[in-house]
């Protein structure tokens, strides 16, 4: 379900030693569909087994074939535009800076410090003159398709009425642009103005949104490293080169972060998440309810859309309902991104790769490597 978009082409605005802002808390979230069962609230065992569900996942918008009637430039103040510009060219490289806003806070200065090392030890202001300078288009015109508005729902925080549904949808047309195009709703609010009623959008209309990396963007990943420390996930080649890097959530308790070398065990993406009642024995409603449940993929799944299963029993790297939250100590145990970084990771990630705890990454030999044939 590739949606027609239009590249538009707009004259950068070359802003470099701006004062980068404290990032506020946006939300978002998007994507459904195959059946694996997550047990844990998000410290979890999976087992891949036949999808189940035909919701379609969001995908990145692709260049229309054929021009359509300009729309006028996005109206952004000089300072946010610039802060966009770098903060979605980043993102199209794969260093994450969590939901694109224009305002840049920890999680911005975090990819372009790590897009400087990747790069040969670029200094920022030359990064974001690279960056600002990107011959593609920081915004493109995107037509709203039916399948967009079909994918919105509900996503009951009630467990037992949860699991009664197909899918775990996002709420709104908004709710699930944000999640399509990484970025803040009040941000697509900012860039489309002339869109009043967001709850009356038709199909056919064309808003602006941030020309973010494609779905199916890959590098050659061969280890992960996660800084507990700087709330981070780095990609590495099989020399120790810096390749991405994504905000990442641990464990709001440190006693429960690993402290050992782990491995990739198991992928599974859009993976249905198994409710115990005993994983939450503070909640009286969890006590109520009494057995478990079963409930379903979808951008509010309580994991996201990609779970990817780690050597130490229970843990993993996935995905989550709520991007505005990443960057933090908040899980259970296990390691959360923004659903499309944990989708990019997923998409790059091998049986057997190793994960890193707070360590620098390893020369691997041959022999260590993971063959790119071990994906499930």
């Amino acid at each position: 379900m590739f949606a027609r978009a239009n590249r538009v082409g707009w004259i950068a605005v070359m802003v470099v030693g701006i004062a980068w802002a404290q990032e506020p808390a946006s939300s978002a979230s998007v994507v459904a569909a195959s059946a694996v069962v997550v047990t844990n609230n998000d410290i979890a065992v999976v087992t891949p087994t036949p999808a189940t569900n035909a919701a379609a996942s969001a995908v990145a918008p692709a260049p229309a074939e054929t021009p359509v009637a300009a729309m006028p430039d996005p109206a952004l103040k000089p300072a946010v535009r610039t802060n966009a510009m770098v903060q979605i060219a980043l993102d199209r490289q794969g260093f994450g800076s969590g939901l694109i806003d224009g305002v840049v806070g920890a999680k911005s200065h975090q990819a372009l410090a790590d897009f400087c090392v990747a790069n040969g030890g670029l200094k920022e202001k030359v990064a974001k003159q690279r960056l600002v300078g990107d011959a593609a288009p920081a915004f493109v015109s995107y037509e709203i398709t039916a399948d967009d508005l079909a994918q919105i729902g509900d996503a009951p925080t009630d467990w037992e009425v949860a699991a009664k549904l197909p899918t775990m949808a996002c709420h709104t047309l908004p709710d699930l642009l944000s999640e399509k195009f990484h970025s803040g709703q009040g941000f697509l609010r900012t860039l489309n103005p002339a869109v009043l009623d967001w709850q009356n959008v038709a199909v056919g209309q064309r808003i602006w949104v941030p020309n973010v990396r494609p779905v199916e963007w890959k590098t050659n990943l061969a280890q992960v490293v996660i800084d507990t420390h700087e709330f981070r996930l780095r990609g590495y080649d099989t020399t120790g080169h810096l390749l991405c890097s994504f905000p990442c959530s641990i464990a709001r308790n440190r006693e429960k972060v690993p402290t050992n070398d782990l491995t990739v065990v198991n992928i599974a993406p859009n993976p249905n998440y198994t409710f115990d009642p005993a994983n939450f024995p503070e909640s009286a409603r969890a006590k109520q309810i009494g057995h478990k449940l079963i409930l379903p993929p979808g951008p509010r799944n309580p994991v996201g859309v990609y779970w990817i299963s780690l050597s130490q029993p229970g843990y993993g790297m996935h995905g989550t309902p709520h991007p505005e939250t990443i960057g933090n100590m908040e899980s259970h145990g296990c390691f959360r991104l923004c659903n499309w970084d944990a989708h990019s990771l997923g998409n790059m990630t091998t049986i057997g790769m190793p994960v890193l705890l707070d360590e620098p990454p390893r020369v691997l030999t041959p022999a260590a490597a993971v063959p790119a044939a071990a994906k499930p």
